[in-house]
């Protein structure tokens, strides 16, 4: 604004310098040079209004699955105002949106240059998802730029209230075979209830974190010695149960963002999961050590609940596992099939035998292997390779009895021949 401001005042004083050399010297020519910093000066005091801009933001879906595409269409109305203007839409930099999508077609950055007429310009661009989890479309950021720096430029930022949710790719299985539909009565199937309570006494025991308030026997409290507080246990009606445990150790990132153990962990579980919903099994999920849990239950309704924690899971650096007195009531009360998914390496081997240790039944794991899916980002083509999967014997070995592994490597094999092996323990095993 200073440099206009010294710009204005050397145009209003040499008009009159050259006038007064005019008069002195009753010469014509100095006419046209008096008169070209008064045109100059008319102009640039024209052109001193500020725009009026106005810029929206359409995307034609706000659920979505990874790989699909997401269509954007960016208006922008410009009045008043003889400048340029840089228009950034989303995603924008450091932010969710930019690490969850990525440009495939047109340009989310534009520069328009705004002459004497308005402006009404339309753009279309296209992003492609390749991260689950939800997103906020962000903001519109621009600047604008007046042409002979009349002014400062004007920055603005236009809040966008739109979301988009992105939805792992899931396995629809239609039938798996020798999957068996848990029913009461079967003697392969250990009598796991996680319905609503009944009135058949089971016993006396301490109370746990998440035991209802209505079930504390006050008088067996009274009588504890050691002051604890003792509540009663009821038979609980339901089918069987399966708790899936997910690993959200730092482990779990080993990959890309998009690429790694925790996001085909994701698509596994909800695979996973709708199969067994399916077949009339109650589906639970925790995550280890610390994060979102979902009880037990069955239904359309359980699979959304589990959709909707495993969106916002991230994988976080941990410094060990802590039993959830919680889940070791539940596993106690229901017997379940307890499947964890994880990534075993040195250290997760080792909390995972730690967590081993203190389930009163046994495990399946899930081991996803990383390694041909980092292997493939460097050499095209790699073929998959089992002296990876031979690597982890000793790891294995080392697992308590309780515990069988299957190891999964998403380069080479697809989630629906998974669950076929993982079938092959329910009801026989677990």
């Amino acid at each position: 604004m200073r440099e206009f401001s010294k710009i204005l005042l050397l145009l209003i004083i040499l008009p009159m310098i050259i006038a007064v050399a005019a008069v002195l010297t009753t010469s014509k020519l100095y006419i046209l040079p008096i008169l070209f910093p008064l045109i100059t000066l008319v102009i640039a005091l024209s052109l001193d209004e500020k725009p009026t801009i106005s810029i929206t933001l359409n995307a034609d879906k706000s659920v979505m699955y990874v790989d699909e595409e997401l269509n954007i269409e960016l208006n922008v109305k410009i009045h008043g105002g003889f400048g340029l203007l840089i228009i950034r839409a989303p995603p924008n930099p450091d932010t969710l949106m930019a690490e969850g999508f990525e440009l495939v077609k047109g340009n989310n950055v534009h520069v328009i240059f705004k002459g004497f007429g308005d402006v009404d310009r339309r753009f279309t661009y296209v992003l492609k998802a390749v991260k689950r989890g939800n997103y906020s479309l962000g903001s519109i950021d621009y600047v604008y730029y007046n042409a002979l720096g009349i002014h400062e430029p004007i920055k603005g930022s236009i809040k966008l209230g739109g979301n988009v949710q992105v939805i792992p790719r899931i396995k629809i299985v239609r039938r798996v075979l020798g999957m068996v539909k848990p029913r009461q009565g079967l003697p392969r199937y250990s009598p796991s209830r996680l319905g609503p309570y009944s009135t058949e006494f089971r016993s006396v025991r301490n109370y746990v974190p998440g035991d209802p308030y209505k079930f504390i026997n006050w008088k067996a409290t009274a009588r504890d010695p050691g002051g604890k507080v003792m509540v009663n246990e009821y038979e609980r009606e339901g089918l069987r149960t399966t708790i899936i445990l997910l690993d959200v150790g730092w482990w779990m990132r080993y990959g890309t963002a998009e690429d790694n153990p925790l996001e085909y962990g994701v698509s596994l579980i909800l695979s996973l999961s709708r199969v067994l919903l399916r077949y009339g099994y109650n589906v639970g999920l925790w995550t280890i050590p610390t994060g979102p849990r979902v009880i037990p239950s069955s239904g359309t309704t359980q699979y959304y609940r589990l959709l909707r924690e495993l969106m916002v899971v991230r994988a976080l650096p941990i410094k060990g596992y802590i039993m959830d007195p919680a889940l070791y009531r539940l596993i106690q009360e229901t017997n379940p099939a307890l499947i964890i998914v994880t990534n075993m390496n040195v250290e997760s081997a080792e909390r995972v035998i730690t967590l081993l240790n203190k389930l009163p039944s046994r495990a399946l794991i899930i081991d996803i292997v990383p390694d041909t899916i980092l292997m493939r980002s460097l050499v095209k083509g790699l073929p998959c390779n089992q002296w990876v999967i031979r690597n982890r014997v000793r790891l294995y070995k080392a697992l308590p009895r309780n515990a069988k592994v299957i190891t999964w490597d998403p380069a080479c094999e697809g989630i629906g021949s998974l669950i076929a092996k993982i079938s092959t323990y329910l009801g026989r095993w677990l």
